[in-house]
């Protein structure tokens, strides 16, 4: 019975044995094979930046500053924004508002869409005029004492403001010009620079001027425009040319003709007024009428 018992022990002890080599020898479960290859993280694409058209030339007006970082310019009566960078604001320097002006710009898509260009001012250079060549915008040579510049008040929408204006000189008389405007002494002509056909022309009248015989006249010349009207006394007192002698007018789809005859400093002129239909034409008689009342006899 003993042996039997040893003989079973030992037979555990030998299957036991065998497990466990069994067991020792097992080779561990296959591991997938080991990738040394190092991921390539995609390169990120160069920023995309906005499209720039090629240069363009141009020619306009300069109407002024919109902010510290745009001019206006009028180029064929239309308004045009543009930016303008540190390296060509020195250029504007000494362009003033209203000068003639030659420039180049570039067209730039605006980042995320493409359909809004923005305008960017790369040079520009104010155009010379005739007028710049003599000094001034004054036709003649002044001889007048009085100051050279001054400022007179002019009433644009019912807006009252001062505004910056050079004296001119012409025969036997000086008056004041505001920038946007420039006086031939040859013919006695005021016009503006924009647009010459926006025209004021000046006579000065002998001492024995007659008044009727400048009505006459004066309505022959309105017809060819339109119904003649002349505004009577009560009328003129509630404008800026209260104390003409006489203000008749005509007008058309397409301009409006003035004549007006008025006493300055002891002398009669008469002033034919040309005023086209148009955007000028808001701040044109007001200038011309400032201009009219500066009138001094030299």
């Amino acid at each position: 019975m003993r042996n039997t018992m040893n003989i079973s022990a030992s037979l555990l002890v030998l299957v036991m044995g065998f497990s466990l080599v069994a067991c020792g020898n097992s080779s561990p479960a296959a591991l997938p094979p080991a990738n040394n290859t190092e991921v390539q993280t995609p390169a990120p694409a160069p920023e995309q930046q906005p499209e720039e058209s090629a240069m363009i030339e141009a020619k306009g007006i300069l109407t002024g500053w919109a902010d510290p970082h745009t001019v206006e310019i009028r180029v064929n009566e239309e308004p045009m924004s543009f930016q303008v960078g540190e390296d060509v604001q020195k250029s504007l320097d000494d362009i003033d508002d209203e000068d003639s002006v030659q420039f180049k710009y570039v067209e730039k898509a605006i980042e995320g869409d493409t359909t809004i260009k923005q305008l960017v001012l790369t040079e520009i250079v104010k155009i010379e005029t005739k007028e710049d060549s003599n000094g001034s915008d004054t036709g003649g040579n002044v001889t007048s004492d009085r100051p050279k510049t001054s400022e007179l008040e002019v009433t644009v929408e019912g807006m009252t403001e001062k505004r910056p204006v050079t004296l001119a000189q012409g025969k036997g008389y000086s008056l004041y010009v505001f920038k946007p405007m420039t006086f031939d002494a040859d013919d006695h002509e005021l016009t503006m620079k924009i647009d010459p056909d926006y025209e004021v022309k000046i006579d000065k009248l002998p001492s024995n001027y007659n008044l009727n015989d400048l009505k006459v006249d004066a309505k022959k010349e309105l017809s060819e425009t339109g119904a003649v009207k002349q505004l009577s006394e009560e009328k003129l007192s509630k404008g800026p040319m209260k104390d003409a002698r006489l203000f008749m007018m005509a007008q058309n789809d397409k301009k409006s003709e003035y004549v007006i005859v008025k006493e300055l400093d002891g002398t009669g002129f008469v002033f034919h007024i040309h005023a086209p239909v148009g955007e000028p034409s808001e701040g044109f008689l007001p200038m011309v009428y400032a201009s009219i009342h500066s009138i001094k006899n030299e």
